[in-house]
């Protein structure tokens, strides 16, 4: 393994969560400072020499545009020269040329002093030497004032040549006009206006030749400064990149194979040969938490394997003890629940009918015969009522013995109506009955049919508020081949959601919970499972504008009242 100087230093401070010597950092850091420093030393001259550059482009092409203008300019002093001097001999030349070529002078000159201007500031600012601003300026100026006199002579120019000229002038011109205007033309304070032009032309196209060259020197220094600086920071790029890729591909994919192991579970895995800068402490700390971890691991595997062997021990018995006492008092609870809920209305229709007995206060021994035959056969039901109730809770629900025969089914609804119209009363709510229109006969038992259509009708009241009205209606349907009876309430209703789940065993919805504490929700499981053996059906709906329809469905056999 490879040594280095203070080695176990630098482990203890890496194990610390530190490192000793930053020196990958640094150095990243100095290469980066050196080529953005090189970036902007090669920009900052390619700055300056294009700023030159463009200086003497900007200046060059005032002098090529002053140059034209002078050119311009002598061109129509000759030809306004020209028309003058056709004029003074009648030969009627263009009348446009006179005063309004010498306006467009005057009009040029003060675009070329303007230019002259630009340019003398443009040197001013670099420090150039100014004198052949001052001459140029000097000759705009003797220009100027020659234009102003001369476009003030030629507008008293006649129209014809005058009479009386002098001999060895030119035919028909006045030797004063001539004069004049010779010496306009030709000078302006004493100086050779032809010569001042010829002057200034000549230093504006040495300017121009001068501007030309420096412009394109400098376009080439920016061009080879441009050039060797990519080049410069290429060639250091690649450098840089070929030097950090070397002094990065050993430590990184030491580190990978390292962070590999340690994700594959080989805690015993060590990163070794690291320099001491930052990835030596990488590594070091890599050990240590491998190191770490490898103890932890072992410790724990042992804690878990024990701690797995006692709590599977202690869960198998409490198991094993839970679900024989939730099987018990589930058993219990229910038992109880079925018991009560079930004796609940037979007990009550029996109560009601002695009250009735005994309220009477001239009854005939037919009335008591009849009293007495409902409560006997209130107390028939209720014993078949416990031996139900007893079935179901042993889970044998298959045990409910139907005995099947030709019933007529209204006496059995309205007996039922009769024996609820006791609880009706005790609850405030009203009880009606709407028979078929014609005998309805089933193949049913009829104590069956009487208890289904009793937990329908008990439902109803039970959740129903005071005030409102329960409506047992009959129905046939030929062309099914059903007899159908509905429940029809104005009580809590039930949610088209919960209906699948109101049938189960045990199971009451949050709104029948809070508006009854009591009952355990046996009833209509109890009535499913004796409808499906009358081979029938028995469902619950919401009804339109608030509370229930409960339907029960049986085969009909015929039409018309048994013999």
């Amino acid at each position: 393994m490879r040594r280095f100087p203070g080695r176990q230093q630098f482990l203890d401070t890496a194990r610390a969560g530190t490192y000793v010597q930053p020196m990958f950092s640094r150095r990243l850091r100095l290469a980066f400072f050196l080529m953005g420093s090189l970036a902007v030393a090669l920009g900052g001259l390619a700055w300056w020499i294009a700023g030159e550059a463009e200086h003497r482009i900007l200046r060059g092409r005032l002098a090529a545009d002053l140059q034209a203008g002078l050119l311009e300019l002598a061109t129509e002093k000759l030809r306004l020269q020209t028309w003058s001097l056709e004029t003074l001999m009648g030969a009627h030349p263009d009348p446009a040329i006179g005063p309004a070529g010498a306006d467009l002078m005057i009009e040029r000159l003060a675009a070329l002093r303007l230019a002259s201007d630009q340019a003398q500031r443009l040197d001013a600012a670099r420090g150039k030497d100014l004198s052949q601003h001052a001459r140029r300026e000097a000759a705009l100026a003797r220009l100027q004032a020659a234009m102003l006199s001369l476009r003030a002579e030629i507008a008293q120019l006649p129209g014809q040549p005058p009479p009386g000229a002098l001999p060895g002038a030119p035919p028909g011109t006045p030797l004063a006009a001539w004069a004049r205007l010779d010496a306009l033309f030709a000078a302006a304070d004493a100086t050779d206006l032809r010569q001042s032009l010829r002057a200034v032309l000549l230093d504006e196209a040495a300017s121009v030749a001068q501007e030309r060259l420096a412009a394109d020197a400098s376009l080439r220094r920016v061009r080879l400064i441009v050039t060797l600086g990519t080049a410069t920071l290429v060639a250091l790029s690649l450098i840089l990149a070929l030097w950090f890729t070397l002094a990065l591909r050993r430590p990184v994919q030491r580190l990978r194979d390292g962070a590999t192991a340690l994700a594959r579970g080989d805690l015993d895995h060590r990163i070794l040969g690291m320099a001491p800068d930052e990835f030596g402490a990488l590594a070091a700390c890599m050990n240590q938490m491998a190191a770490d971890l490898a103890r932890s691991q072992t410790a724990e595997r042992g804690l878990r394997d024990g701690l797995e062997r006692e709590v599977e021990a202690r869960t198998r018995d409490l198991s094993r003890a839970l679900a024989e006492l939730a099987e018990a008092e589930a058993q219990r609870r229910q038992l109880l629940a079925d018991i009560g809920h079930e004796l609940r209305t037979p007990a009550t229709v029996i109560r009601g009918e002695v009250e009735v007995a005994l309220r009477a206060r001239a009854m005939d021994s037919e009335a008591h015969r009849e009293v007495l035959a409902r409560i006997r056969a209130t107390v028939l039901e209720l014993g078949a009522l416990v031996e139900d109730v007893l079935v179901l809770a042993s889970a044998e629900a298959a045990a409910l013995s139907v005995e099947l025969a030709e019933v007529p089914a209204g006496p059995q609804v309205l007996a039922v109506v009769q024996a609820g119209r006791v609880m009706a009363a005790e609850r405030g709510v009203a009880l009606g009955h709407s028979p078929a229109p014609e005998p309805a006969i089933l193949l049913a038992d009829a104590g069956r049919l009487r208890q289904v259509a009793g937990i329908l009708v008990d439902n109803a009241l039970r959740y129903s508020r005071a005030g409102t009205e329960v409506l047992v209606t009959e129905t046939l349907d030929h062309a099914a081949g059903h007899w159908r009876m509905e429940v029809l309430d104005r009580g809590i209703g039930v949610d088209a959601e919960e209906v699948p789940r109101l049938f189960a065993r045990g199971y009451r919805s949050a709104a029948a919970r809070e508006h009854r504490a009591d009952g355990t929700g046996l009833g209509l499981a109890i009535a499913r499972a004796l409808t499906e053996r009358l081979g029938g059906e028995v469902t619950l709906a919401p009804r339109a504008g608030g509370g229930t329809v409960a339907r029960l469905r049986l085969p009909l056999v015929r039409q018309g009242a048994l013999a």
